[in-house]
């Protein structure tokens, strides 16, 4: 068998203890001894070769014989130097290679001055001095004979042991930590001086000769940067701020085809938008669904709005459906607004939509909706949740965000740029002259003509080449009826079905079918029949019209609300405002009519319509809403106004002639009403349970 030569000397790492050899045996074994413990062993230089090669030992000739923590100990590789120490250890072996080469015919110090005569004649001017020569020749044979041995040690210079005795050492800590890795550190000069105070003060309590030594500034400065620049960024500014500089960034999520994961997410957009008339709106909301295998857009929806299921559910709505009918839509609305002077076309299509597998969300409350979980489980999609306060987990949306406001935002007349210092004196309010509907076109002309057209630095393709690619491959899922979407992306609440219907924020539904539906859920009921309940969903935006579940057929029933006219795209919102409106005026809820509804409403429009005109800024968002939502309704001088066009009620006026009030007198009539126990009020008649009022 092959033998190999390990020399006197050698230090060799063994199951985390480290051994010297002391001699070799005639039958080629080894004898080590413990530099630790002084412990001997035998080993042979088969078993010792196995074991290197299995990892469970090391040949190192440089480490020291005291004690060692061997886990902690990590010697340099020659690769592991730069060019220039490695360029020296280099020369330094051409030299003693040859004072080894000169040994075979003469002694150590013969052989160094040869071959330093022979450098100088070799045209060399300063070649290395004796003594140094020797240094390297000693350590070289000491280390094996290898390479490692001939480095500059420039990483083992300098002072290791701290000059700070132990008392010194505990008060230094303390000052770091009580002023230094906090949320407002002092400076690195305030550190030195609290610290050289506290050993000054404590100084005097001894006699001179126990006095601690005072390190210079410098000294202190030193050791603040020796410190682990993670816990110090991590006291200073949080683990978020920490994170972002010293965390490792991986691959993270990564879809492999279309709508595989989609990112959805809001903002705030820098921009300031108007009515047609020209008064002043307020920055929007821009809601987000982004595909993350094409960097694709997939749909959108913009408000004035805070962000809410309203927002998400619109714009899940648009991520899923065809965009044909949109990008016309569009293109009408900017068409008709009246002196507009853009140029309404688009050069290209937005061919994205479908069903995705799953969404990724952020932990906003309007995402922990339980409509939202519910609609998205009969669609088939799946939900993530990020991590609290970590937005790069939806570094996409985040990189399109800046994108966006960077090519299209921060262009646009009204901006408000993202940050103050690069606003300068730029007066938004007064350039803004965009309304809703631009805004809505020039971001939709953006993702299909320009966004989707250029290439993504990380895909190295077109997002639109990279979603046709992918479909062709993949193609994607889509809904069986569009009702059907519209109805899942509904708010769903529990209600009882009674012989009145079923009531949704005070307003009453009823319907044939319904009391169909009541009936047969009251079937084959044990006990006295109580009313069921049922499960209803409605459109936040437009309560005219509830869906119904029947649990036997799995379909939902159409419910209109009894209040048509009043309820006609009413949102929950609106609704709120005129339950609060007339409560506050002492209305009774539960027995007005729908005639005092309406007047309500159409108060809170013309109210809205004075704000808008005032320019209040506090309250022109909600005033634009009420105004935009009655618009969109068609009632563009307000609902009351609106009604009155198309209800005729000329055949329910009883003429006077054939009316005879059974009443001489409103003397009569008020006393009928005294003791009948009804009074009036500005709400109608009410009738008085005297006996329920005692209770």
């Amino acid at each position: 068998m092959t033998s190999i030569h390990i020399p006197m000397n050698t230090r060799i790492r063994l199951e985390e203890s480290v051994y010297k050899v002391t001699c070799h045996t005639e039958g080629g074994e080894l004898n080590l001894t413990c530099c630790q413990t002084g412990e001997p062993r035998l080993i042979s230089t088969h078993e010792l070769v196995r074991k290197i090669i299995d990892g469970a030992a090391s040949i190192d000739q440089q480490v020291p014989e005291t004690s060692i923590n061997v886990k902690d100990q990590h010697e340099k590789r020659f690769d592991a130097f730069n060019e220039r120490d490695k360029a020296v250890a280099r020369e330094r072996l051409s030299y003693v290679e040859k004072v080894d080469e000169h040994l075979f015919e003469s002694n150590v110090t013969t052989a160094i001055n040869d071959v330093i005569r022979d450098a100088q004649l070799s045209g060399i001017t300063v070649p290395p001095s004796f003594r140094a020569i020797w240094r390297w020749y000693d350590a070289w044979i000491k280390g094996g004979r290898n390479i490692t041995a001939l480095l500059p040690r420039h990483h083992v210079k300098g002072r290791r042991q701290s000059s700070l005795c132990n008392r010194s050492f505990e008060i230094l800590q303390e000052v770091i930590e009580d002023h230094y890795l906090i949320r407002t550190p002092k400076t690195k000069l305030s550190v030195f001086r609290l610290f050289k105070g506290r050993l000054v003060k404590e100084n005097k309590l001894h006699p001179e000769a126990g006095r601690m030594h005072i390190p210079s500034a410098r000294s202190i400065y030193r050791f603040l940067a020796g410190l682990n620049p993670y816990e110090v960024k991590e006291a200073q500014k949080g683990r978020k701020e920490a994170d972002k500089v010293f965390a490792p960034i991986g691959a993270g999520v990564v879809a492999r085809f279309p709508l595989q994961v989609v990112q959805v997410d809001h903002h705030l957009m820098d921009m300031i938008l108007v009515l047609q008339t020209g008064k002043v709106i307020g920055r929007p909301w821009l809601t987000l669904a982004l595909d993350l295998f094409s960097r694709m857009p997939v749909g959108f929806y913009i408000s004035f709005e805070a962000p809410s299921y309203v927002a998400v559910m619109h714009c899940l709505k648009h991520a899923i459906l065809p965009k044909a009918d949109y990008l016309n839509h569009v293109l009408s609305q900017i068409k008709g607004q009246p002196g507009t002077v853009i140029d309404a076309k688009f050069s290209s299509d937005w061919p994205c939509f479908g069903l995705m597998d799953t969404l990724v969300l952020d932990n906003g409350l309007e995402f922990h909706s339980q409509d939202l979980q519910d609609s998205c489980s009969q669609l088939g999609v799946s939900l993530e949740y990020n991590p609290a306060r970590t937005p790069h987990y939806k570094g996409a949306v985040e990189r399109f965000f800046g994108t966006l406001n960077s090519k299209l935002i921060h262009t646009l007349p009204g901006t408000t740029f993202s940050d103050p210092r690069q606003r300068g004196d730029y007066q938004s309010e007064k350039a803004a002259c965009l309304t809703i509907e631009d805004l809505e076109f020039l971001l939709t002309k953006f993702i299909v003509d320009d966004y989707a057209l250029t290439t993504h630095s990380t895909l190295d393709q077109l997002p639109l080449k990279k979603w046709q690619d992918g479909v062709q491959k993949h193609p994607v899922r889509f809904i069986s009826d569009q009702q059907d979407l519209t109805v899942l992306l509904f708010k769903m609440k529990a209600r009882k079905l009674t012989r009145a219907g079923v009531k949704i924020m005070g307003l009453s539904y009823q319907s044939e079918a319904l009391q169909l539906l009541r009936q047969r859920l009251m079937q084959n009921v044990s006990g006295k029949p109580a009313n069921p309940d049922v499960r209803v969903k409605f459109d936040p935006e437009d309560l005219s019209t509830i869906f119904v579940e029947d649990p036997h057929a799995k379909i939902f029933l159409p419910v209109k609300c009894i209040y048509e006219t009043y309820a006609s795209q009413l949102s929950i919102w609106r609704h709120r405002l005129v339950r609060r409106a007339m409560l506050k005026q002492d209305l009774d809820l539960r027995r007005s009519a729908e005639d005092e509804f309406l007047e309500v409403r159409q108060s809170l429009f013309d109210v809205a319509e004075d704000i808008i005109q005032s320019g209040q800024k506090r309250k022109r968002k909600a005033a634009n809403r009420v105004r935009n939502e009655e618009k969109k309704a068609g009632n563009d001088n307000g609902p009351l106004l609106a009604s009155n066009q198309f209800i005729d009620d000329s055949e329910d006026v009883i003429p006077d002639a054939e009316f005879t009030s059974p009443f001489q007198s409103p003397e009569e009539l008020e006393e009928e009403l005294k003791r009948r126990g009804w009074k009036t009020s500005r709400a109608g008649m009410q009738r008085l349970d005297e006996g329920e009022a005692n209770e």
